[in-house]
């Protein structure tokens, strides 16, 4: 089979596996080579070893006992950590409430940074109450301003701003 209809079919089965467990949704899965598979895990109480560690076992057990993959199988199941990657639309969801740093493409090809509080996801943008800061592609910022909405599509990169 070809390696990203595996990756299809594993990931799919998978999400069934997780879907299962109460309150658990899968964030994303990372396949390095054909036998090892990370799993990334989030709930709204915060992820626990003890989910990372059931989940594992009954992944474990599924695959291989349905012969999903051929040989040794490793995999690692663990919270996605504070500083990852928003990549979808329900990433973004699961932190409402929070403060973004988000990198956005502009229509001239530029780009701009804006630190906001997300309020809310509607339809295919996020709604940032008032952002903090803009720096545009020339490196000039803006000060606090009235609410904006950013496009998902034209967001580069996303991730929770981790103040301490």
């Amino acid at each position: 089979m070809e390696e990203s209809k595996q990756k299809t079919l594993v990931d799919g089965y998978v999400q069934q596996i997780i879907d299962l467990e109460d309150g658990i949704e899968m964030v994303e899965t990372v396949h390095s080579g054909k036998q090892r598979i990370k799993v990334f895990i989030w709930r709204p109480e915060g992820v626990t070893i003890e989910d990372c560690t059931r989940i594992n076992r009954r992944l474990v057990r599924a695959l291989e006992h349905d012969d999903f993959v051929q040989g040794s199988l490793s995999i690692e199941v663990s919270s996605p950590g504070l500083d990852r990657r928003l990549h979808s639309r329900r990433d973004f969801e699961r932190v409402i409430g929070e403060q973004l740093r988000l990198d956005v493409e502009e229509e001239d090809g530029g780009s701009r940074t804006i630190l906001g509080l997300l309020t809310g996801v509607l339809d295919d943008d996020l709604l940032l109450d008032p952002p903090v800061k803009v720096k545009g592609k020339q490196g000039g910022s803006g000060e606090k301003g009235a609410p904006i909405r950013v496009t998902l599509s034209h967001i580069r990169e996303g991730r929770i701003e981790i103040s301490l």
